[in-house]
């Protein structure tokens, strides 16, 4: 469930990375391109980054479930 949202935020954030990198295109002021292309850039690899992120997470987690899962079946057989 955690990873749904996480996932539909960091997709966002790429979007937004994204429109902000080709807004910088459509400024006149060179300064201001610089600060949208920077702003672009650093949320567009936050949300890769966050992507992977709660990708790792939520594997770990199914590999917990699944060795708690079979601790305890072979507690149950003893």
């Amino acid at each position: 469930m955690f990873y749904k949202i996480a996932k539909t935020l960091s997709v966002t954030a790429s979007i937004i990375g994204i429109l902000m990198m080709a807004g910088a295109c459509s400024v006149k002021s060179q300064e201001l391109f610089y600060l949208y292309a920077a702003l672009g850039i650093t949320t567009l690899t936050t949300g890769a980054f966050a992507l992977e992120y709660f990708r790792m997470r939520e594997w770990q987690y199914r590999k917990r479930k699944i060795r708690e899962a079979r601790e305890h079946a072979r507690r149950e057989a003893a």
